[in-house]
């Protein structure tokens, strides 16, 4: 019998997870980079991939791909009541308080809706697939995949680099957001 490793678990969880929302809702998806959406204008048209050239044709430099991540300066409707924390506040499973200023979602609370209270000066997600709805925060680092996070404001937002399709709301305020992992969403809820 073949072992189970929690990386083809994630594998597989990942792939359905990017996959079925866009079949089902016939949308698609724009890769963007925050940092060079500032310095660079986006394309009037589609790049050609080395795949499509034609055989012997120069496609420019070589360029690596960005990292697939998003941040909206507008609230989309749906990412709205993905994050609505009114409703979200309704389902609440777990309810838990900073000690210290300090707060870590472990792997025990995969899948739960948690919210927080108390002063959050530092908070680490480590579970996935859950929501976790948060006060003021300082640093807020996220380890886990597939959390719905609300957070009233945050000063710095951190993906760790195996952390994937999150989904990370602010209600006030601009934080710092470092970029890793993939299909990381933030934005706005304000």
């Amino acid at each position: 019998m073949e072992q189970i490793t929690r990386t083809s678990i994630r594998s597989a969880l990942l792939g359905a997870a990017l996959v079925a929302p866009l079949l089902l809702a016939g949308c698609t998806v724009a890769v963007t980079d925050p940092a060079a959406r500032a310095s660079s204008p986006v394309p009037s048209s589609p790049v050609p991939s080395a795949s499509s050239a034609a055989p012997g044709a120069s496609t420019g430099p070589d360029v690596s791909p960005a990292p697939v991540t998003e941040s909206s300066a507008v609230v989309d409707p749906e990412v709205r009541a993905k994050l609505d924390r009114a409703r979200l506040r309704e389902l609440v499973t777990q309810n838990l308080t900073c000690t210290d200023g300090s707060a870590t979602v472990g792997r025990d609370l995969d899948g739960m809706i948690v919210e927080f209270t108390g002063d959050c000066t530092e908070v680490t997600i480590l579970a996935s697939a859950g929501v976790v709805l948060l006060p003021d925060v300082g640093l807020l680092t996220i380890n886990g995949d597939a959390e719905n996070v609300v957070v009233a404001s945050a000063e710095k937002i951190v993906f760790d680099k195996n952390a994937d399709i999150n989904l990370v709301g602010w209600e006030s305020g601009t934080p710092t957001i470092d970029y890793a992992g993939t299909a990381n969403v933030t934005t706005p809820l304000s």
